[in-house]
């Protein structure tokens, strides 16, 4: 407290103070008043925004309380329009003034109006003394969200002169760098504030702008529902003392002014009158308002009708240095005296300053630090917004409540939503997914200690289409460490997985097309498995076609020696006859043969079926979906149908388990990596033993078992095995170590991708070059 100076006013000091305020304080506002004659008829001009009908309806009443109010005087309303105002107050044709706060500014500088009271309107109960702009559009418009929104649109405002229907909207647009006169396609005005909301609702226009609670009073009136529009940057949400419809600045309202040459106890009694009506007053009820007030400070309306340069900023006025004196003579002398008094001031003030210069150098310099560290903090908070806003992936901030505290650009465009119908509602409202309101959503994990959670997931956007999303949620803590909410971070992976479901599709389509292959390849086998038997039974029905003749033959012979002996003319001639036919026939050698010819030709018949029924199973499409089945019998089918790939070069072995039990499994795709097993084997064997096997033939073992939980399928070969350096590259696709136009390289990737892909099993392989190669599948036998 030592180190801190007081300044206290010494005599002379209070002296010049004096004389200080009595020069500034306007000398002209002690000048005596010229003596106004009495006049009975008092008239009122008011603004009529909605038509001068409803403004006599509005109005009337307020005449007819301040004639009971003041004795001798008779008050009359006079509705007059933008144009029509500045002339009857200019011609003395009103007395009083109620306008729009622009208008007022107006007539106070050309015409010298005083306000003498400020309006507390009525809007929905509530007495309001300020009031605003309202820039809207209709709620269907999609394309219409923010202010920048209305570049190339077409606009509709009350009146260039209407401050509350205009001036308010325009000074907004401005800010937000938006000339009305360049950046709309068209501006058009309504006349009154009605016909522009019908105008917005009949889509004359594509956005309009009127005085707050217009649209509120056109929906009690039952002419428009508010749901039919939105309010561009709508603010009510957000201000503590104005919860109605609004997008500008509130500025203060109507004020109740004296024109130039009323008498001034005429207004007195005016505004005694005025601060008097009471809410329940019928002038109060029909104005639709709740009282008048002191007169507000109307500096808000100045500078905004200076940033549109409007009236009466729109020019300025020469003068001349007799006209200046003449006019501002009081204010010229005091200043001048208050310079002279300023010098010897600004003496005593040196001495103070002198002190305080130490003192405001140590605080610039604070300043200095506090600022850097301020812009370095805004720096930094700028550049997480900018990165939190560019980052690929949508994000959102959630609280403990499942509110959505924030949410960047991506978010908005992957839910179909703009920002402000985001934030501040709850996360299932706004993208709901199948793991809401269940133990397994995120928020509900991480409450309950989990630190990261990764999940694919199908969600809802606002148009009801469905995307699957790739979520990661993570836990956010305050500075104190405490758990405030979650991050969830969305990748929309829809292309990818309808990519995988293309490429399944391709894949499969692959396969039918080498299982298509595969059957082509071995049809000259079947034919081959085929033809045996189909020759062995034809030469077999040539005999059975020639033992019948001889049958009949003989059956013939015996029926005359029948006939003969029933008529007693047995000859011996024709018994010679008979014994003769049973030698041609020899008769022994048929019941001999014919049953081996008939047994040789059913089994040939069944031979035949085996191979049909086996190639029928092997070349038809399979199901798409998993089914139980015996490995066993889809091996020895595929062994059937590829018999004549291996006949030649192997002898095949088989160690089938018999308890083996079934495996869920694609029988087509399942029985196509059997062939091509056996396939390759075959192969190998061939290319060990070289173009001239001299009857030599290896071998291919191919075995089941159970091993666990999974079911084991082994193809064992004594072929020339596979080199080590290459070992681990046999799956890869198009990857063959055969000669040019006898292998693709896909056989054994399809394998591959089928075993472990789609069934999520395992193949591996294991050789010793020139010795053969084992081929291991392990299936699980559960289907979970």
């Amino acid at each position: 407290m030592k180190n801190q100076h007081f300044f206290v006013l010494q005599p002379p000091g209070f002296f010049l103070l004096a004389l200080c305020l009595y020069f500034f304080f306007p000398i002209s506002s002690f000048a005596e008043k010229p003596t106004q004659p009495t006049t009975t008829e008092i008239k009122i001009g008011i603004l009529a925004l909605r038509g001068k009908e409803k403004c006599l309806q509005q109005w009337n009443a307020t005449a007819e309380y301040l004639t009971q109010k003041i004795p001798g005087r008779t008050f009359t309303i006079v509705p007059l329009d933008f144009d029509e105002m500045p002339k009857a107050v200019d011609e003395q044709q009103v007395d009083f003034t109620i306008t729009n706060s622009s208008m007022y500014v107006s007539l106070e500088s050309h015409y010298g109006n005083t306000r003498i009271a400020t309006m507390k309107n009525k809007i929905l109960d509530l007495g309001l003394t300020k009031f605003g702009g309202v820039i809207f559009c209709r709620s269907d418009r999609s394309d219409l969200q923010y202010i920048k929104d209305l570049r190339k649109k077409r606009f509709m405002a009350v009146d260039r002169k209407s401050f509350g229907g205009w001036q308010m909207a325009w000074s907004y647009l401005l800010d937000h760098n938006i000339d009305p006169e360049k950046n709309f396609k068209e501006l058009m005005f309504g006349g009154t504030h009605d016909a522009v909301v019908l105008a917005v609702l009949n889509k004359s226009v594509d956005a309009g702008t009127v005085r707050t609670s217009t649209l509120e009073q056109m929906a009690k009136e039952g002419r428009i529902r508010l749901d039919q529009f939105r309010v561009l940057d709508e603010k009510s949400q957000t201000s503590s003392d104005f919860k109605h419809l609004h997008t500008t600045a509130l500025y203060p309202e109507w004020p109740f002014a004296k024109v130039s040459h009323t008498d001034e106890e005429l207004a007195r009694e005016v505004v005694i009158a005025l601060l008097q009506m009471q809410p329940d007053d019928e002038a109060a009820k029909a104005a639709k308002m709740i009282s008048w007030t002191i007169p507000l400070d109307y500096q808000s309306v100045h500078d905004c009708l200076k940033k549109i340069k409007f009236d009466p900023y729109d020019v300025v006025d020469e003068i001349t240095p007799q006209q200046l004196f003449h006019q501002y003579w009081p204010w010229l002398v005091g200043i001048s005296l208050f310079l002279v008094l300023a010098c010897g001031a600004i003496l005593y003030f040196l001495r103070l300053n002198k002190r305080l210069r130490l003192t405001m150098t140590i605080l610039d310099h604070e300043l200095s630090q506090r600022k850097l560290i301020e812009k370095s903090l805004k720096d930094s908070h700028a550049d997480l917004d900018q990165i939190f806003n560019s980052a690929a992936d949508g994000m959102q901030l959630i609280n403990l409540d499942a509110e959505i505290m924030n949410a960047n650009t991506t978010f908005a465009s992957l839910v179909y939503l703009p920002k402000d119908q985001i934030i501040g509602k709850k996360c299932h409202e706004v993208f709901p997914g199948a793991d809401c309101h269940t133990d397994k959503c995120p928020l509900h994990l991480i409450r309950n200690g989990a630190e990261r959670i990764e999940y694919e997931t199908e969600k809802s956007r606002s148009d009801g289409t469905v995307v699957t999303c790739l979520v990661v949620a993570t836990p956010f803590y305050n500075g104190s460490g405490e758990l405030k909410g979650i991050i969830e971070d969305f990748r929309d992976i829809t292309p990818k997985k309808v990519s995988e479901k293309e490429q399944q599709k391709l894949q499969s389509q692959l396969l039918h097309a080498q299982k298509l292959e595969s059957v082509g390849q071995l049809a000259a086998g079947i034919a081959h498995e085929i033809n045996t038997p189909t020759q062995y039974i034809g030469t077999n029905i040539d005999f059975l076609e020639d033992g019948f003749n001889d049958v009949v033959s003989l059956i013939a012979a015996y029926h005359r020696l029948l006939t003969a002996e029933k008529n007693n003319k047995v000859s011996p001639a024709l018994i010679q006859e008979i014994e003769e036919t049973l030698a041609a026939a020899d008769w022994k050698y048929l019941t001999q043969e014919i049953p081996l010819a008939i047994a040789q030709s059913k089994d040939g018949v069944r031979r035949i079926s085996t191979i049909v029924r086996a190639m029928k199973e092997f070349s038809h499409p399979g199901s798409k979906e998993k089914i139980l089945l015996s490995l066993n019998d889809l091996i020895n089918t595929t062994l059937i149908v590829s018999r004549n790939e291996w006949k030649y070069v192997a002898d095949l072995e088989t160690d089938f388990a018999d308890d083996l039990p079934p495996v869920p499994c694609l029988s087509d795709e399942m029985g196509q990596v059997i062939l091509n097993l056996l396939v390759n084997s075959a192969h190998a064997i061939a290319t060990q033993l070289g173009e001239n096997p001299s009857g030599h033939k290896g071998r291919i073992t191919i075995s089941t078992r159970q091993a666990g939980d999974q079911a084991e399928i082994r193809v064992q070969d004594t072929g020339c095995g596979i080199p080590g350096d290459i070992l681990n590259k046999v799956f890869d696709p198009f990857f063959t170590t055969k000669e040019v136009g006898k292998g693709t390289g896909q056989g054994l990737a399809i394998a591959r991708d089928v075993i472990v892909n789609k069934h999520g099993g395992t193949l591996e392989v294991t050789s010793v070059p020139g010795k053969g190669a084992t081929f291991i599948i392990h299936l699980p036998i559960s289907s979970e």
